[in-house]
C-alpha cells in the first residue's frame, strides 16, 4: 500500500484541496417542523368547510355543520449513510502529517456529506414537482430565459404561493443565459453569506442561486422553491476519531448521518421545475492512488435511476478519450466505436489497473438506451 499513498520524499506540506461549497438546499429546507428520535412520524393538515348559500328559515340556516377532519401525511426517515477510513501512524509521519485526522474529517463532511444531502433534497423536490404537474421543458435560450422563469412565477402565484422567500436554484448554464437578459438584476454588494451559498441576484423578487449541475437532476434549467414547502431533518450527525483501535497503529475515523427530505402535502404547489434541457450533468468522482500501478475510482454520487449504468474508459491523454454527445448512445461492444472496451462500474469505489502510459479517465452515466445523462473526466492518480 505504501507505494500508492504518496509518502513524502520532497513533497510540500500543503494539501491540494478540492473546491467545495456550503449546503444550498439548506436555504429552503424549512425548520418549522422539528423532530428527533422517531423514524416514522405524521404531519397533520386541516381541511376547510365549503361555502353555502345562507337560508333564512329552518334550524341549519348556515348549512349542515360537519366535524372538520384531519388529513395525515405519514413520512419515514430513510437516508442512513456512513463512512470509515484509517490513517496509519507511519503513513501520517512519513507524509509530514498532511493526513491530519481532523482536517480529513472536515474534508469528508465538506466534499461528501454536504453534496449528498443537497443532491437528495433537490431530487425529492423535483420528483414532487413532476408528480404534481408543476413542470416545464421548453429549451432555454438567452431570448427566453427570463420569460420561462416568469412562467414559473405565474404558475406558483396562481396557486397562492407567496413569491417572497422563493429561490430559483439553477445550473450555471441557465444562469449564463439569464445574465444576458436585461431583466436580471445582479446584487452589487453581495454579502459574504450570500456568496457562500451561491445567491447571485434577483429576478422579480426571486433569489437566483447558482448550483453545480452535479447536485441537480440531469436536464435541469432551474428549480423554483418556496422556503416553507419542504422540511429536511438531519436527525443524526455523528463523527468520531479513535486513536489506536485494536489492530491499527493510527487513527480510525468514522461518521454516520441520518436525514431525509419531505415536501409538505399542503405546500407542494410551492415547488416548480423546469427541466428537459439537452445538457449533460457533471459526474463528481476522483481517482486515488492505491497499490503500485493501481488506482481507485471513487464515485461521489449515486446513479439518478437504479436502471442507469456507469462506464469508464482510460487513455494516454485527453485527446485520445472518446467524446460524449447528448442524445447519442455510446457503444461499448463494437470495435469501431470510441467507447469500445469501456468497463462498467458497479460499486461506489473500484480499484483498477490502468494500461501502462494511460494518464486520463472518463466516466459516463447512461440510461438503458445507452444514451448519456452525465459525464466527467479526471487525471489518473496511480500508485
Amino acid at each position: 500500500m505504501a507505494g500508492g499513498i504518496n509518502l513524502a520524499t520532497k513533497y510540500i506540506k500543503e494539501v491540494d484541496e478540492r473546491w467545495a461549497s456550503e449546503s444550498q438546499a439548506a436555504l429552503v429546507t424549512g425548520k418549522g417542523f422539528l423532530y428527533k428520535g422517531d423514524q416514522t412520524f405524521v404531519i397533520y393538515s386541516i381541511p376547510y368547510a365549503p361555502l353555502n348559500d345562507y337560508v333564512r328559515s329552518g334550524t341549519n340556516r348556515y348549512g349542515t355543520p360537519n366535524d372538520l377532519s384531519r388529513n395525515i401525511q405519514t413520512v419515514h426517515v430513510t437516508q442512513d449513510k456512513s463512512f470509515a477510513f484509517t490513517i496509519d501512524r507511519g503513513d501520517e509521519v512519513q507524509s509530514e502529517f498532511v493526513s491530519n485526522p481532523g482536517k480529513s474529517l472536515a474534508r469528508e463532511i465538506r466534499e461528501v456529506i454536504v453534496p449528498a444531502y443537497d443532491r437528495y433534497c433537490f431530487k425529492v423536490m423535483v420528483e414532487s414537482a413532476e408528480e404534481n404537474g408543476h413542470i416545464a421543458s421548453t429549451e432555454i435560450t438567452k431570448a427566453n430565459a427570463h420569460a420561462m422563469l416568469l412562467n414559473g412565477v405565474e404558475h406558483m402565484s396562481d396557486r397562492n404561493v407567496p413569491i417572497d422567500n422563493c429561490y430559483a436554484f439553477c445550473t450555471y448554464h441557465y444562469a449564463n443565459l439569464l445574465m444576458q437578459d436585461p431583466g436580471f438584476v445582479r446584487y452589487g454588494n453581495s454579502s459574504q453569506e450570500m456568496l457562500k451559498t451561491g445567491v447571485i441576484g434577483m429576478v422579480d423578487g426571486i433569489r437566483i442561486v447558482m448550483v453545480s449541475h452535479s447536485k441537480l437532476p440531469a436536464g435541469t434549467a432551474f428549480l423554483l422553491v418556496h422556503k416553507d414547502a419542504c422540511v429536511a431533518p438531519r436527525q443524526l450527525e455523528e463523527y468520531k476519531t479513535h486513536e489506536d483501535p485494536p489492530g491499527i497503529s493510527g487513527t480510525l475515523c468514522e461518521g454516520r448521518v441520518l436525514f431525509d427530505c419531505f415536501v409538505l402535502d399542503e405546500k407542494a404547489d410551492g415547488i416548480y421545475y423546469h427541466g428537459g434541457q439537452p445538457v449533460l450533468k457533471n459526474l463528481p468522482f476522483i481517482t486515488s492512488a492505491t497499490n503500485i500501478g493501481k488506482t481507485s475510482i471513487i464515485m461521489n454520487c449515486e446513479k439518478e435511476k437504479s436502471t442507469n449504468k456507469w462506464f469508464y474508459i482510460t487513455a494516454e491523454d485527453h485527446a485520445s478519450l472518446p467524446d460524449v454527445v447528448y442524445g447519442t448512445s455510446i457503444d461499448v461492444s463494437t470495435q469501431s466505436s470510441g467507447w469500445y472496451g469501456a468497463v462498467e462500474l458497479t460499486a461506489m469505489e473500484t480499484e483498477i489497473t490502468p494500461p501502462e502510459g494511460h494518464t486520463r479517465i472518463k466516466v459516463v452515466e447512461v440510461l438503458r438506451s445507452m444514451k448519456p445523462v452525465g459525464v466527467s473526466e479526471r487525471k489518473l492518480n496511480i500508485g
